[in-house]
């Protein structure tokens, strides 16, 4: 299933829904080893991440993209609720952008929601936008290929 993309002012959201169980899901965002596998742009070449995953803990997300160089961004968890929701708040230079990533079952599968507040200008929300998109077409792969080992 393709993404349903809503932008309204400085908010984005996006809303997919993924063909494997909220718990393995939600592990893919909890996990440092299993996020960098995924998360970053189709362009994204490397991806490192290393995160404190509890209330109050930091991340940073360092990717390494052809032909544009490396791109970091930073922040810190202000809520866990797993395997039901993160919150956390990013620092995209000086833009400061609070994100929440909501899991709901739907019927065998899981429905995540990601929403931003906070971006300063449509040009911004779009580069997001496309950034987060393409990574969530990479995670509908991985989960994929976990559905696959878990059924055989």
């Amino acid at each position: 299933m393709k993404s349903e993309v809503k932008i309204d002012g400085k908010r984005l959201q996006i809303t997919r829904v993924f063909d494997a169980p909220r718990h393995l899901v939600f592990s893919f965002w909890s996990s440092a080893e299993k996020l960098q596998q995924w998360s970053g742009c189709k362009e994204a070449t490397k991806c490192e991440i290393q995160m404190d995953f509890r209330v109050g803990g930091s991340f940073t997300q360092k990717m390494s993209i052809a032909g544009a160089g490396e791109y970091t961004f930073t922040g810190a968890y202000d809520e866990i609720v797993e395997p039901e929701r993160i919150a956390y708040h990013a620092h995209f230079g000086p833009v400061v952008t609070r994100v929440a990533v909501d899991f709901f079952e739907v019927n065998e599968g899981t429905k995540v929601v990601v929403t931003h507040d906070g971006f300063p200008d449509e040009s911004f929300t779009k580069n997001v936008s496309q950034g987060t998109l393409e990574s969530l077409d990479k995670l509908e792969s991985m989960l994929a290929s976990q559905s696959l080992v878990s059924h055989t």
